[in-house]
């Protein structure tokens, strides 16, 4: 059984994603019933008794990996699945979900004092840049990526960071997608969104409604900037000498 807040959590992810869940030994199980030709998937269907269904694309999209990686992962049997009689993998929420949990009770409980700092960019080089240069800055920031909007969604749900940077044109869901979600989940609300891209003045415009209220930097990422961003919240929690 998880503790309440992380099982909170995973509701709040498996909502934002427009799934539907219901609750076992304290833990939230996301899908919704699958359909295969000839009509809906049911128990007798099922190999494993009864349980959602979810194809390798829409498994990949909820764990923020690609499907390349959950082929990988099928053939070495990291989660489980089974074929239909028309030969395509079909996989059981249930291994979707103990991946999630897993992912989530690994998580280790953070000081108090400290911030955590989501950044959703795809460029992996990116990612591994902005680790160096945020450990470097010597404050109290937990800092955890994401490469995509899916993945920034999950994350954020499991971590709710106090600042959010993103990219926008990302692979899978953009961050247009991803920041429209996280404005409609009220545990997230309060997140402080902060766009770092490479569009110029009139690709952003163009979607300004969405990013109505948000700060917006431009390629290369203004580290400096951000920096100052991260000090501004850890005075306003009571940090001093900052």
């Amino acid at each position: 059984m998880l503790d309440g807040t992380l099982a909170g959590s995973l509701v709040s992810v498996g909502s934002m994603m427009g799934l539907s869940y219901a609750t076992r030994n304290g833990v939230p199980w996301f899908g919704s019933a699958y359909s295969v030709a000839g009509g809906d998937m049911g128990p007798s269907d099922n190999p494993e008794g009864s349980d959602y269904f979810v194809t390798t694309t829409q498994a990949a999209r909820l764990l923020g990996i690609s499907p390349r990686t959950i082929h990988y992962w099928l053939d070495r049997g990291v989660i489980k699945a089974w074929k239909t009689v028309g030969k395509h993998r079909r996989i059981p929420m249930s291994s979707v979900n103990q991946l999630l949990a897993d992912r989530a009770r690994e998580l280790r409980v953070s000081e108090r004092s400290s911030l955590t700092l989501l950044m959703v960019e795809d460029d992996e080089d990116l990612r591994n840049l902005s680790k160096r240069v945020v450990a470097g800055w010597g404050l109290p920031v937990r800092l955890v990526v994401a490469e995509n909007g899916f993945d920034g969604l999950i994350q954020a749900g499991l971590h709710q960071p106090e600042i959010i940077i993103t990219d926008l044109m990302m692979p899978s869901m953009d961050g247009y997608k991803m920041i429209k979600k996280l404005k409609s989940t009220p545990e997230l609300r309060q997140s402080r969104i902060i766009v770092v891209t490479g569009l110029d003045e009139q690709e952003i415009a163009a979607n300004g409604s969405v990013l109505a209220g948000i700060k917006v930097f431009r390629k290369p990422t203004p580290y400096d900037l951000l920096q100052a961003v991260v000090r501004d919240v850890l005075r306003d929690r009571g940090h001093v000498g900052l």
